[in-house]
């Protein structure tokens, strides 16, 4: 059986770029650990610890490959090129729980703004809350809109800090690679049409990230594949803290 890969971690500075990044497979925590953004509102949160950057497939299979397995994968040779994904750890402000946020870049681009504006790491000791705005158009969630501001610098209170170090998820490990074997199972149980991918153009394709959306303006994000809540994504794993003596 291949080896599984951890997802990579992440670098402010170098993610958002027009270059291409290599990325990591999920293994589960409760639902409940991951901030859902699917209603209309404001959600303050506070960024904690590094981001990683993966690529996850949503159809025609399910699972997280890497960048490693491009030439392996037989989904991504057919032309069905997995979704490039971002995730961290943050505190959610409505409740002072530590939470994933899983999204594309369009939002975590936001975040690396403000490090390239401010020259501070945006989930260290000096970030700021950040607010983000969802709006629904006409209640069609496909069609979700996110605009992301980042308000007064919020250094963790001790408290936090403790909290942080005994709740902290290890998301190298949470966004595992799938084994190459499972995803060619999963390919090799699909009929014959299955198999054809849709037509897409360039800008499309995750190997060529698409134009980043203007930062003045409200970040639109077409949710072509599924929810980061869906329930196939969790289970029941074991959180596994992550070392935060870089955080503080």
């Amino acid at each position: 059986m291949s080896e599984e890969k951890k997802a990579d971690n992440g670098n402010w500075d170098e993610d958002f770029q027009d270059k291409k990044t290599s990325n990591g497979d999920s293994q589960s925590v409760d639902k409940s650990r991951y901030l859902s953004l699917n209603e209309a509102g404001n959600y303050v949160i506070r960024l904690v610890g590094n981001h990683v950057k993966f690529y996850r497939h949503w159809s025609p299979i399910r699972g997280i490959t890497h960048y490693d397995y491009k030439k392996d994968d037989p989904a991504w040779q057919a032309g069905f090129y997995p979704s490039k994904r971002y995730a961290i750890n943050v505190i959610d402000r409505s409740d002072g729980k530590l939470k994933i946020l899983e999204k594309g870049s369009q939002i975590f681009k936001v975040f690396a703004d403000y490090k390239g504006l401010f020259g501070k790491n945006p989930a260290g000791k000096d970030g700021p809350n950040f607010n983000i705005k969802v709006e629904i158009p006409d209640g069609k969630k496909r069609l979700t809109k996110y605009t992301v501001t980042h308000l007064d610098p919020a250094p963790f209170t001790a408290e936090e800090i403790t909290y942080i170090k005994e709740n902290i998820v290890d998301l190298t490990q949470l966004y595992k690679s799938t084994p190459l074997e499972k995803l060619q199972e999963q390919w090799d149980a699909l009929e014959d049409d299955a198999k054809i991918p849709p037509e897409k153009d360039e800008d499309s394709k995750t190997t060529s990230p698409k134009k980043e959306a203007q930062k003045s303006e409200p970040i639109k994000e077409v949710m072509t594949d599924a929810p980061a809540n869906d329930d196939d994504l969790f289970g029941d794993t074991p959180i596994v803290a992550e070392k935060a003596s870089d955080l503080f």
